[in-house]
């Protein structure tokens, strides 16, 4: 049995039935543990996921991001829109979620599609890499151009930390009476957004990047070792 509350959060990345037997067995098991992250991501412990494939581990980071941005941003773009329309044009709150929240949706709609289009790209080189043979040429011009240490400078998220100071402010403003539904939802919306792009974040860091590091130091030790040895 899955732990609850966030089972159903997670699995909203997925169409069930997925794939055959031994993959919904697998993500059985990989919902279990995300689920565990979701209640107590203080207790996060990445040697939990150590024995899923790591194909499994960036398709959860692709369907995330594909949720985010086909889901979730929108449906709390809408929660504010019937938010705002009891709120006076002077109110606020109105200043706060129209620019800070249309602010942090670009900045993180930008950062998911750095990682689609760098990040996620480059664990897919080095896997097929590491499965079909090592390609020199294709290596140094990849490995030139981009890397895990790249990604690991220039990544600082604090995606969750800026949508926790979203949800605060909002809380310092009593809704309307006529709005009280949608004000509940919308608070409730961006605290498991919080939560989510938590677990996003430390199954990044510290799943992906440290598994996806190890494939790419064996693959820099082969690519010298050949270069030594012309």
């Amino acid at each position: 049995m899955f732990p609850a509350p966030y089972t159903g959060q997670i699995l909203q990345r997925y169409t069930l039935p997925y794939k055959g037997k031994q993959q919904i067995v697998l993500l059985d098991d990989l919902v279990y543990e995300l689920a565990h992250a979701f209640e107590l991501p203080g207790e996060f412990d990445p040697k939990a996921f150590d024995s899923f494939p790591i194909e499994l581990i960036v398709d959860y980071i692709r369907r995330t991001h594909r949720l985010y941005l086909l889901r979730k941003l929108p449906e709390m773009e809408q929660s504010i829109h019937l938010l705002l329309q009891d709120y006076t044009d002077d109110h606020p709150l109105l200043c706060i979620l129209s620019g800070f929240y249309g602010e942090y949706k670009n900045e993180l709609s930008l950062h998911m599609l750095e990682e689609e289009q760098k990040l996620l790209p480059y664990v897919d080189f080095l896997l097929d890499a590491e499965e079909n043979g090592l390609d020199m040429y294709a290596f140094y011009r990849q490995s030139s151009l981009y890397s895990l240490d790249t990604f690991t400078h220039d990544h600082h998220d604090d995606s969750e930390k800026d949508l926790q100071q979203i949800r605060e402010t909002i809380l310092q403003h009593e809704p309307p009476v006529t709005n009280a539904t949608p004000y509940r939802i919308l608070v409730q919306q961006l605290h498991n957004f919080e939560r989510d792009l938590l677990v996003h974040g430390l199954i990044e860091d510290h799943v992906l990047i440290p598994r996806m590091k190890g494939v790419e130091d064996s693959l820099t030790a082969e690519f010298l070792r050949r270069v030594k040895g012309n």
